[in-house]
């Protein structure tokens, strides 16, 4: 189901509005998803309290569009034209005693426990922040569903992204490390094991130099169990350890046809797109996420 209505978390939104850009561009388009109304953005009035605090101390914003890092001089009124052009954009949502009570009871810390008791009264999607694990209290109680900017980007701007990869290489399309898969090696052997127990994956890699590592893994099913093998193999001797995969798609128009395989890999907050097409679902997933992985190594090379 497609993400429509998120809290924007305290911490995101100040680092948008004062902080660093974020990578890949993913600040503009974060804020151009809320301003063309593709996601219905919420905040709280603590949150605004601490943009505020920050516009004081550092000066509003400028008087185009509301974009990050148009920062001019310090006065009040432009602290007051911030959280002006803030709460046009954005719900604003008052804390109230019932929200402050339910967050004292979490075992989330308060200021994450404010938000997520707000995005759980208002019923919304989820939260988005960049720091995704502060939600997290290890027994699962008090929780709610947090995006990271990839996440939502991955959900609801996929055209983007994929234009943007088709711009940086033609780019670089004359350039020899356009072609990507040669940094992967070849990929010699995969087996998938189905069963009563989870599925269980073994894939082999011959990397560029001839060198060849085999790694084994298991998985929620055989197309998850592949990619974590397959992850595992790379990381032998490319490192991918912290690569996550926030986005996963496969579609076959008939039963007998060809299989699209569409994956999203998150690094640091950057995305990177592959597609793989395969008669094999578990080959057309594997295909699609060595595309990535090549685009991931093509942009660490620039």
């Amino acid at each position: 189901m497609a993400i429509r209505r998120v809290l924007l978390d305290e911490g995101l939104l100040l680092e948008l509005l004062f902080g660093r850009p974020l990578p890949m561009g993913q600040g503009d388009r974060l804020w151009d998803l809320f301003v063309r109304g593709q996601v219905q953005g919420y905040v709280t009035d603590v949150a605004l309290g601490q943009v505020g605090r920050y516009a004081l101390r550092s000066g509003g914003l400028g008087s185009g569009s509301l974009q990050p890092g148009s920062l001019q001089p310090d006065s009040q009124s432009l602290a007051e034209t911030t959280l002006e052009r803030l709460c046009a954009l954005f719900n604003c949502c008052p804390i109230d005693p019932a929200i402050m009570h339910t967050a004292r009871s979490s075992q989330l810390g308060l200021p994450f426990a404010l938000q997520a008791a707000m995005a759980s009264h208002l019923g919304l999607d989820g939260i988005v922040s960049h720091r995704p694990l502060d939600y997290v209290t290890g027994t699962g109680a008090d929780e709610v569903l947090v995006y990271t900017p990839g996440h939502l980007l991955a959900d609801c701007a996929p055209g983007y992204l994929s234009a943007r990869r088709s711009g940086l290489e033609t780019q670089y399309q004359d350039d020899a490390l356009v072609e990507q898969r040669a940094w992967l090696g070849r990929l010699e052997h995969i087996k998938v094991c189905c069963g009563q127990d989870r599925p269980t994956a073994t894939v082999r890699l011959q990397t560029p130099l001839g060198y060849t590592y085999q790694e084994t893994a298991s998985g929620v099913g055989p197309v998850d169990a592949a990619l974590k093998a397959l992850n595992l193999a790379v990381n032998r001797f490319i490192p991918v350890a912290d690569v996550q995969m926030v986005h996963y798609r496969c579609l076959a128009t008939t039963a007998d046809s060809p299989v699209s395989a569409v994956v999203l890999l998150e690094r640091q907050m950057a995305l990177f797109p592959g597609r793989g097409l395969h008669t094999d679902v578990i080959m057309a997933s594997i295909d699609a996420y060595l595309d990535a992985l090549g685009y991931l190594i093509f942009c660490d090379r620039l």
